[in-house]
């Protein structure tokens, strides 16, 4: 038996009839949800990427600020030990010049120039190097 509707339509005809828009909006509403959960996805994977990210500068950052800290005091410390080496050998150089002691001349020219020819940069060098070599466990200044 076939059920007419008012104005004498099948309900067959409507459900077919309809069947059109209502599998067309429901196709519309599975591809707004699959958008929608691929974006949340992305969000997600993205907003954990800038996370890794600033964690990663943020440890290089200290890294390189530690680094700054090492080089500054060995720089530190090997200019003030030459200022003072230098400074002494200097007081030899002028108590030779008053003893007439061409010995303590010639020791005392030769250490300040031997002093003057070493550069600490160049073994500064070396301490950077040292810094970035991660099998490297301790550094001796």
């Amino acid at each position: 038996m076939v059920k007419k509707i008012k104005g004498g339509v099948s309900v067959e005809k409507v459900t077919a009839a309809l069947g059109g828009p209502v599998s067309a909006a429901r196709e519309s509403f599975e591809m707004l949800s699959a958008a929608y959960f691929t974006y949340k996805n992305t969000v997600q994977i993205e907003t954990t990427r800038r996370t890794a990210i600033l964690a990663w500068r943020d440890t290089k950052l200290a890294e390189l600020d530690n680094q700054r800290q090492v080089l500054e005091m060995y720089l530190k410390y090997q200019f003030q030990e030459r200022a003072h080496l230098i400074d002494e050998f200097f007081v030899r150089l002028d108590q030779g010049i008053q003893d007439n002691n061409s010995h303590l001349i010639d020791s005392a020219i030769g250490a300040i120039l031997n002093i003057a020819r070493e550069s600490p940069l160049a073994n500064a060098k070396e301490l950077i190097t040292a810094m970035r070599d991660p099998s490297v466990k301790s550094i001796e200044i």
